[in-house]
């Protein structure tokens, strides 16, 4: 019974054996991904900070053409403004001169006219622009005798030309011509493109205003200079502007660095209010210098502004302003 079990025992073990076992999979550690994921991030900031700095380059970049394309355009617009004026002025010279002269008779009436007409803009409404110039009714003639360009306004789609006129109204009186003399301003709108002019609009009088204006020049409120220099200062102000009016420009370039001079056009008389300002290293010196015509002694007043720097020993003036 013991040799049986003992043989049993033994089969079990060897078919045991022969039960393979599985084998064991080697377990997969998984890869830190963080400093790659960190990488890709950090790439992403740093393109979008690229492509924002190049954007900004961009904008600079643009925004100073585009300064530079408005400065160009308003200094060639002011220069065309410039000579504009200048082109129709002179388009208008014989527009005064036809419109103002009005001589009553029928056939220069009709020449007038008709003259008047080359000068309109061209509209749809022919038959309402012939009757601008239309004079019926009129009893006497009129003269132009002077005429002078009083000021342009320029308004939205038109320039407006006043000139100051003086002209006469001729009138017969029992056979007997009385002659009014009369001032007043004539404006004309005008419309152009390029340097082509026509009138925009009915010429009309209106009285003469004055362009004298009531305006204040504001100054800063500063504190003079009344140090040991003063009295040496005086003495140079009136030394600088003796030369001034008597010696050549040579002569000056050893007193100031942009040499200037009368040299000898006027003779000197005094200097009046000078005022000293202390300047950086230097002083800024405000008169008003009395020169004489040689001939006639009539006085010559003028305000200069004068930019001093003392060097070795002696007052250099580095600018000069006539105000």
């Amino acid at each position: 019974m013991a040799i049986r079990n003992n043989s049993l025992l033994s089969a079990f073990k060897k078919k045991l054996k022969s039960v393979k076992k599985p084998e064991k999979k080697p377990k997969s550690i998984p890869k830190d991904r963080s400093k790659m994921i960190a990488i890709g991030i950090w790439s992403m900031i740093a393109t979008l900070i690229f492509f924002a700095f190049i954007s900004v380059l961009l904008s600079i970049n643009t925004r100073s053409v585009v300064n530079d394309i408005e400065r160009n355009q308003e200094r060639n617009s002011k220069q065309k403004e410039e000579v504009s004026i200048v082109a129709g002025e002179r388009f208008l010279s014989g527009f005064i001169t036809e419109y103002i002269n009005v001589k009553n008779e029928n056939d220069a009436i009709e020449k007038r006219h008709n003259r008047l007409m080359t000068y309109l803009v061209k509209e749809s409404d022919e038959l309402e622009q012939e009757t601008l110039f239309d004079i019926s009714g009129a009893q006497g003639d009129r003269v132009l005798n002077n005429y002078t360009l009083y000021n342009v306004k320029q308004e939205k789609e038109e320039t407006l030309f006043q000139y100051e006129i003086e002209y006469s109204n001729i009138v017969k009186v029992k056979k007997k011509e009385h002659e009014i003399k009369k001032q007043a301003l004539l404006n004309i709108p005008v419309k152009n493109k390029e340097d082509q002019f026509a009138v925009s609009g009915t010429p009309y009088i209106s009285e003469i205003y004055d362009l004298k204006g009531d305006i204040a020049n504001s100054k800063e409120d500063r504190e003079e200079y009344d140090g040991d220099q003063t009295a040496a200062i005086k003495e140079f102000v009136n030394t600088f502007f003796r030369k001034y009016a008597e010696e050549s420009k040579d002569d000056m370039s050893y007193v100031m660095k942009t040499p200037e001079t009368l040299n000898g056009h006027l003779v000197f008389g005094d200097v009046e209010n000078v005022r000293i300002y202390k300047s950086g290293d230097g002083f800024e010196i405000s008169s008003v210098v009395i020169f004489k015509e040689k001939e006639t002694r009539i006085p010559v007043k003028e305000r200069f502004t004068l930019f001093v720097t003392k060097n070795t020993g002696q007052y250099y003036v580095n600018k000069l302003k006539h105000q």
